[in-house]
């Protein structure tokens, strides 16, 4: 408008003009302190996600990948130390028996012993100790499959049979 345009208005009109200005101001005042609002959020937000370090989003999110892949690197490692443990159990000596008792009548304190111990397969062994006044004798015989190599006492039954019901 020209400023004879202007001058041809009239005060009404001039009022009306100024306060559809003073409504636009004020929308955009309110606009900028919503906008304000959401920027300190957003930025308390990052400033947690950076947790008060200097560097940037993008160096953080890099070191937190980095920690990502060599967590999943140490479980793979894990879950296959874990296969071999696994693959391994069945050799282990995971059931035992003990019979206790006295060899001899003159010797007390049941300090004679029959121990088997055998894995998943029911292989394994038979140590059986005998105390005397005299001397103490350690007998070894092996199990192949649940079967003794040798001929068991009645001690040596019990502990397998113990050793078998584990």
């Amino acid at each position: 408008m020209t400023q004879n345009a202007l001058m041809h208005l009239t005060t009404q009109q001039l009022s009306s003009i100024l306060a559809i200005m003073a409504g636009a101001i004020v929308i955009l005042l309110l606009g900028m302190i919503i906008s304000l609002v959401r920027i300190n959020r957003l930025s308390s937000r990052l400033k947690t996600l950076l947790r008060g370090s200097s560097t940037d989003l993008e160096a953080v999110l890099n070191d937190h990948m980095n920690t990502v892949d060599a967590t999943v690197h140490r479980m793979e490692l894990l879950e296959q130390a874990v296969a071999i443990l696994q693959a391994k159990q069945p050799l282990c000596l995971r059931y035992g028996g003990l019979e206790r008792y006295d060899a001899f009548q003159d010797v007390g304190g049941q300090q004679s012993f029959s121990l088997v111990l055998l894995d998943e397969r029911g292989d394994g062994l038979v140590m059986s100790s005998v105390h005397s006044r005299s001397d103490v004798r350690v007998y070894a015989k092996s199990i192949q499959n649940g079967q003794p190599s040798h001929k068991l006492s009645g001690e040596e039954q019990k502990a397998l049979a113990a050793a078998r019901a584990r």
